[in-house]
């Protein structure tokens, strides 16, 4: 009786053994399938990465490369060139008693550069002047309202004792303006446009005329002359 509830034992442990062996290299087979498929998902992620990253860096050195073209465009713009003159005769319409001056009450020099020399290299233009034109052109224009304007001369001069008058001197600057009581403007005088009008060094004559654009001929409102002592270096 002993003997039989031994073998029935035996069997038992037999059986379990065999249950645990069987166990066992499944939960095996499923971790290094676990471990295949991160690997792979590791590698493509890793891949995607690198190609986005290339791509953005191709990107931004295009960029880069339009923004210092244009930078250099716009830097290399803004030389003098002789203005375009008025339209002659000229037509005096400053009042009798006013023709030394007109309408312009007031030019100073402001922004000057010393000059090594002596003098000045460099300066503007503050002018002060009644600029209204509202009413003052005829009708067959297509427009009563002038269109304001400066002109500057180096060592001008103005004829302006007739109705129509002429001007000597070299035209450096021509300036369009608003319309305004007593505007205060302020006129570039380039360093490249005194060079180019071969201005010497010396006790300088500038005239401004403040003028109206005309079909046939423009109309002077007012005249300032000022001088300084001009040194190219």
């Amino acid at each position: 009786m002993e003997r039989q509830r031994f073998m029935t034992v035996a069997v038992v442990f037999v059986v379990l053994l065999a249950g645990c062996s069987g166990f066992g290299p499944s939960e095996g087979s499923t971790s290094t399938a676990d471990t295949t498929t991160q690997t792979a998902a590791d590698a493509t992620e890793q891949t995607t990465t690198t190609t986005t990253a290339q791509a953005t860096t191709t990107t931004e050195t295009d960029s880069d490369s339009s923004t210092t073209d244009s930078s250099t465009t716009t830097a290399s713009s803004g030389s003098w060139s002789k203005p375009t003159s008025p339209n002659t005769p000229l037509q005096n319409k400053m009042e009798e008693e006013d023709r030394e001056q007109g309408r312009i009450k007031s030019v100073e020099f402001v922004d000057k550069t010393e000059a090594s020399g002596g003098g000045y290299s460099d300066f503007n233009l503050q002018v002060t002047a009644d600029t209204r034109m509202g009413n003052i052109d005829p009708a067959d224009h297509g427009s009563v309202t002038g269109e304001p304007f400066f002109l500057v001369y180096v060592d001008g001069s103005l004829d302006n004792g007739s109705r129509f008058t002429r001007t000597d001197g070299t035209l450096i600057e021509r300036k369009q303006v608003s319309q305004k009581e007593n505007g205060e403007y302020t006129i570039e005088v380039r360093p490249d446009s005194l060079k180019q009008s071969e201005t010497q060094d010396g006790e300088v004559t500038i005239m401004i005329l403040l003028m109206d654009e005309d079909k046939d001929w423009d109309d002077i409102y007012g005249v300032k002359k000022v001088t300084i002592d001009y040194s190219e270096k």
